[in-house]
């Protein structure tokens, strides 16, 4: 692993203006690591919310997220689901032109949310689940899952999702 990579890793992370150091450094490699790892390990055994999307199809700017639908696959049809782990946020298809965003972070022990079937987000921590509306229906979670608002472009093809601090 190049020194570079580590560095970049740290800077990245939600402290982004602290100086790396070799604590810093260390520990969110590692982190990072094991995400990417799980990444693939549910993209393996067939999730559609981890599915790879093409390189033009999320754009990030501060707190702006702008998802091309013509070029991400994960959500092409109705009661589909995909994350963007580096934003903490799970974005839902549950109909046609009715798309919701959500913090993928569960609200009982702040474990990653990245299952979502039947209409249910699930917690793979404690086995919280969350409806469509970010509701806590089931597990241990006592709070919903603070939702984002989304925007659909009259074609159909660009959703806008802003992310509120």
């Amino acid at each position: 692993m190049s020194p570079n990579f580590v560095t970049n890793v740290c800077r990245c992370g939600p402290d982004a203006t602290r100086a790396p150091t070799d604590e810093c450094t260390r520990r969110r490699a590692i982190g990072v690591m094991l995400g990417l790892g799980l990444t693939v390990l549910l993209d393996g055994c067939g999730s559609d919310a981890v599915a790879p999307a093409s390189d033009d199809a999320i754009v990030i700017d501060g707190q702006i997220i702008t998802l091309r639908l013509d070029r991400l696959d994960a959500l092409r049809a109705a009661d589909t689901a995909f994350v963007l782990g580096s934003q903490n946020t799970i974005v839902l298809r549950i109909a046609d032109r009715d798309y919701r965003a959500f913090s993928n972070v569960c609200t009982h022990a702040g474990c990653g949310i990245s299952q979502f079937a039947q209409g249910r987000m699930q917690c793979q921590c404690h086995l919280s689940e969350f409806n469509t509306d970010g509701l806590n229906v089931a597990g241990p979670a006592l709070l919903p899952l603070p939702s984002y608002p989304t925007t659909l472009d009259a074609a159909g093809t660009t959703l806008t999702i802003t992310r509120t601090a």
